[in-house]
């Protein structure tokens, strides 16, 4: 950022909170999505909800659940950092509007029709993010929020790839567009915006936030070698991909987060945070070792390494915007219940691919389970949204 100061403030406009910290709009938005999409399994075996949901349900909980938790983080953090004007009510409501009819159109129409809604939601929040980069001879942002800026770019891409169906019947292509979608638009932001966030997780009075000198290098070259996994596991070595990937997040988390393995964890939280990139790193090692039972690992991904940081993450955005983060205690009940809760979550759902006869209950199991993790999570901080700020963390 050229070594100018963060100040971390906004232009205020004349619009509402909802719209000039989205966060508070897009984070309960994707909490009931993601509640709605763990809920088509049980829905399913119980006869009230005829469609099959193999491909609802993952397209739901990443492109509504993750993409409302990335739009809300980046849609407010992107202004500040940029020391630009907030987002305006008419710049938010057309996100919404397309988000919204992509959850609607995933649910109850052609999955290719929730496909374009949602690139179109991301074309939109995208313009609106340039809009702020390119006006006033504004500074890059971070690197880290950069990548997060291109992860949504390509997703926009793959999605319309989808839409149009453009080589639909090439199988190593499709899969890696699946790759880069499931994994690398929520994987890409992590790396990127965790690069800055979770190091304050393992911050305290004693020991501020360390100085990483090569950050940038390193989320950048970490990018570049995840997007080569994915081809490389598309078209040669499901094996040699993902070992490739666990290498890429390896370097990533020692580079750009020196302080994340050293010593005790200073609080619940960042020892949560510490187990939801430990099941990242999970997934990709069991999957590199034992790489025909696809999905049971990837759940480790999705369950155990998504969802957990991605709460804990907006769990910190909430309460540095609505709250008063620094008097948070560092020790929570209700954080420690909430990664046992994602644990058990994540086994149940690989039990029942490695277990094919505990498949219907242990999908069951694993779906209420994390469902209530959300719900949990949202009544956590409900009240919180709708406060008025009171200093950033």
């Amino acid at each position: 950022m050229g070594g100018r100061p963060v100040r971390y403030e906004a232009e205020q406009g004349a619009g509402p909170l909802w719209a000039s910290e989205p966060f508070r709009l897009f984070f309960p938005l994707g909490i009931l999505a993601g509640i709605f999409g763990l809920l088509l399994w049980p829905l399913h075996y119980a006869g009230w909800w005829e469609t099959y949901p193999a491909i609802q349900h993952p397209r739901i909980l990443i492109f509504g659940f993750g993409s409302a938790f990335v739009f809300g983080f980046l849609g407010t953090a992107w202004p500040r950092f940029l020391e630009a004007r907030a987002l305006l009510v008419p710049e938010v409501l057309p996100v919404v509007f397309f988000w919204l009819l992509g959850q609607f159109s995933y649910s109850l129409g052609p999955i290719a029709r929730g496909d374009r809604d949602i690139a179109l939601a991301g074309l939109i929040f995208l313009f609106l993010l340039a809009r702020r980069l390119f006006g006033k001879g504004r500074e890059l942002p971070p690197p880290g929020f950069a990548l997060a800026f291109a992860a949504v770019g390509l997703a926009v891409v793959v999605l319309g790839l989808w839409y149009a169906e453009v080589a639909k019947d090439a199988v190593a292509f499709q899969s890696f567009l699946r790759l880069f979608a499931y994994q690398g638009f929520l994987l890409l932001p992590l790396l990127g915006v965790g690069s800055y966030l979770i190091a304050r997780f393992f911050a305290s009075p004693e020991r501020p936030p360390a100085k990483v000198r090569w950050r940038g290098p390193v989320v950048w070259i970490s990018a570049a070698a995840i997007i080569a996994s994915f081809a490389v596991e598309a078209w040669l070595s499901v094996r040699w991909g993902n070992a490739l990937r666990l290498g890429a997040f390896l370097f990533w988390s020692v580079g750009a987060l020196p302080m994340l393995w050293r010593g005790r964890a200073p609080g619940t939280r960042a020892w949560a945070m510490r187990l939801a990139l430990g099941f990242v790193a999970l997934s990709f090692l069991c999957r590199a070792v034992w790489p025909l039972p696809r999905f049971a690992y990837e759940h480790f991904l999705f369950l155990g390494g998504f969802a957990l940081s991605m709460l804990l993450v907006a769990d910190r955005v909430v309460l540095g915007h609505c709250g008063d983060a620094a008097s948070t205690p560092p020790r929570s009940v209700a954080w420690r219940w909430i990664a046992w809760l994602v644990v058990v979550a994540a086994a149940t759902r690989a039990t029942a691919d490695l277990v094919p006869t505990t498949r219907v209950s242990h999908q069951i199991y694993a779906s209420l389970t994390l469902a209530g993790v959300f719900a949990t999570w949202l009544a956590m901080h409900f009240r919180r949204l709708s406060r008025q700020p009171r200093g950033d963390d």
